[in-house]
């Protein structure tokens, strides 16, 4: 089995001078968006799946478009639920994230007022996930040694998913079995619409996930010298 993991193209945080809780895509991310589309057009997919949440919507609609499948949305595939601040200043956004880094570590599990813990949107994302693949993907588990080894149906199926940077980056932590740490998506940070794939690997009779690549960018390279091209309003998205 192949998982492919889109993160959404560059969000337009600020499109009237404030924040929005929910943005859509600047332009530049809609030519990022694009040309995800373009590179993914050739191959095939069994499942699609994305993030309800607009800017991700917006980056598999014309992904959708080029394959002619159409995205399952699911709600688990959100990013991390920050505290609202809509109508924000620039400032007062930067302002909020200085304060939220500056925590004491063992904070970082702990929502911000108003806003979702990293333990529930670990537990989220990953029994997601498992959900999926179990239910939806006919895959199993069973446990070797205290190692967790995973069952495959005879079909090998590719996955996709255009999700958020924080999502991705659980994603990949809970299937490599990597131990989950709040800062995950620093640990595997994407760029927009980067593109990282984890696949199936034979294991004592059965099979674990490896990462094929990470964070690949390649098909964004005609825009790398546009002005917003490193513009972003927020350390998480």
């Amino acid at each position: 089995m192949e998982i492919v993991l889109a993160r959404h193209a560059q969000p337009d945080w600020e499109p009237t001078g404030r924040a929005v809780d929910d943005p859509g895509l600047t332009q530049l991310g809609h030519e990022q968006a694009k040309l995800t589309a373009e590179s993914l057009s050739d191959q095939r997919f069994d499942a699609f799946y994305t993030s309800p949440l607009r800017r991700a919507i917006e980056t598999a609609q014309p992904i959708s478009d080029a394959l002619g499948i159409r995205p399952k949305v699911r709600s688990w595939l959100r990013e991390l639920g920050l505290p609202s601040m809509q109508g924000f200043t620039g400032e007062q956004v930067q302002a909020f994230f200085r304060e939220a880094n500056a925590r004491n570590l063992d904070q970082w599990w702990d929502a911000m007022p108003g806003g979702e813990s990293f333990r529930h949107f670990y537990e989220r994302v990953s029994s997601g996930i498992e959900g999926m693949l179990k239910g939806d993907h006919r895959l199993g588990t069973h446990e070797v040694f205290g190692h967790r080894i995973w069952r495959l149906p005879e079909s090998r199926e590719r996955i996709l998913i255009v999700a958020h940077e924080g999502t991705n980056a659980v994603l990949i932590s809970h299937l490599l079995g990597i131990e989950p740490v709040p800062f995950a998506w620093m640990r595997f940070s994407h760029a927009w619409a980067g593109i990282s794939v984890v696949h199936t690997l034979e294991v004592a009779g059965g099979a674990v996930f490896g990462v094929e690549s990470f964070n690949r960018t390649n098909h964004l390279a005609s825009l790398r010298t546009h002005p917003g091209w490193l513009r972003d309003g927020r350390t998480q998205s």
